[in-house]
């Protein structure tokens, strides 16, 4: 900076030394050109031009001069930070080129151009950190993509070798009772099934993350999908002889998606059934709201989670118990999905271990704007 200072210095007094070399020599001329003719013939003036302004021509000489330095001195000066502004400007444009940008290092004066200058590096600041934000978070979706990839492989490979094994021994050679070929098109049927929810689950969360304007919205009632879910889900509850409680208010309507809202109930409770024992109780209600939230429990008296696996629950395919889950015929999709169904919703969802045992979710739906 003090290099700038001192180079603008130097150009100034040079304009200064110039301007005031012009200006003698224009003052000189025209003293030269009032003067008296003085060639012989000439009339002799009573008085001579000099003689009556001399005074004010020597004062004028001396006055223009200063008054002349003056203002060129607040020109220099008002102008100096303005140039200063512009030769920091001008470094910083060429770091920034060269990728070699240290942020601290920019200095401004304190004038209105200095703040100017301090706005346009903030500004750019903010877009090249936008810009990073951008990258980093395309590289984050490209890592979930390529580990939901990977992990969709590796679910397929079971049903797929299991079908495929079962398909070998029914077409191989050696002969088959009726009674173990049922058995082997029963497997393969119940294999065919679980690529089928597979399939459809990793389509539901797709769509959610990257297409949710195809969910068509509506007026929806909370509580009589939860029952839709619990009626569909009858026969597997009463298998583990489980008793269900609706206590959600019956008035409780809002503007969502019907499919999206059943899938969060009936993945709960199958979330339940599967998992959480025989001979317990769910329980469903909506315990509190405010001006923007509708809120909600759903919990069970079962088993509950180990922490380890609590803060992950929602994560894709988490298994806590993989032979378990196997044979039930999860997905490992289904609370992911309740997840990504509820932040459809404009909601947000934690689960709990309750203080008695059980597990415990706590969501959130937003209100209708006109409510």
């Amino acid at each position: 900076m003090k290099k700038i200072h001192i180079t603008y210095r130097k150009k100034a007094t040079l304009y200064f030394v110039t301007a005031f070399v012009l200006y003698t020599a224009v003052f000189a001329l025209l003293l030269i050109l009032s003067a008296p003719d003085k060639h012989p013939g000439a009339e002799i003036p009573d008085l001579a031009f000099c003689d009556i302004f001399g005074i004010y021509i020597i004062i004028l000489y001396l006055v223009i001069p200063i008054l002349f330095g003056i203002l060129l001195f607040i020109i220099a000066f008002t102008s100096h930070k303005l140039w200063a502004v512009m030769d920091t400007l001008r470094n910083f444009v060429n770091n920034a080129e060269n990728g070699n940008i240290d942020y601290n290092a920019v200095r401004f004066p304190e004038t209105s151009s200095g703040e100017t200058g301090n706005k346009i590096v903030a500004l750019y600041k903010q877009l090249e950190d936008s810009k990073l934000e951008i990258i980093k978070e395309k590289d984050l979706n490209r890592k979930m993509k390529q580990e939901m990839t990977n992990n969709i492989a590796h679910e397929l490979k079971t049903p797929v070798s299991s079908i495929r094994g079962y398909l070998e021994i029914l077409l191989g050679d050696k002969p088959i009772d009726d009674e173990r070929r049922h058995y082997f098109l029963e497997r393969s049927y119940s294999q065919t099934l679980r690529l089928s929810n597979l399939i459809n689950d990793v389509s539901v969360i797709n769509k959610i993350e990257e297409s949710s304007e195809l969910f068509q919205k509506e007026d929806i009632n909370i509580r009589q999908i939860a029952q839709e879910a619990i009626d569909e889900l009858a026969d597997s509850i009463a298998e583990k002889n489980i008793e269900v409680h609706n206590d959600i208010r019956p008035d409780i309507n809002i503007n969502g998606n019907h499919s999206l809202m059943y899938s969060i109930f009936r993945n709960l409770i199958e979330n339940v059934v599967s998992y959480a024992g025989e001979n317990i109780t769910i329980g469903m209600e909506s315990h509190k709201e405010d001006k923007e939230f509708y809120y909600f429990r759903f919990y069970d008296t079962g088993c509950g989670v180990e922490e380890q696996y609590l803060i992950r629950i929602f994560d894709r395919f988490l298994r806590i118990d993989t032979g378990r889950s196997r044979k039930n015929g999860g997905t490992g999709l289904g609370l992911s999905i309740v997840k990504h169904a509820v932040l459809f919703h404009q909601g947000s969802i934690v689960a709990k271990n309750a203080p008695d045992g059980g597990l415990e979710f706590y969501f959130s739906f937003k209100k209708t704007d006109n409510e």
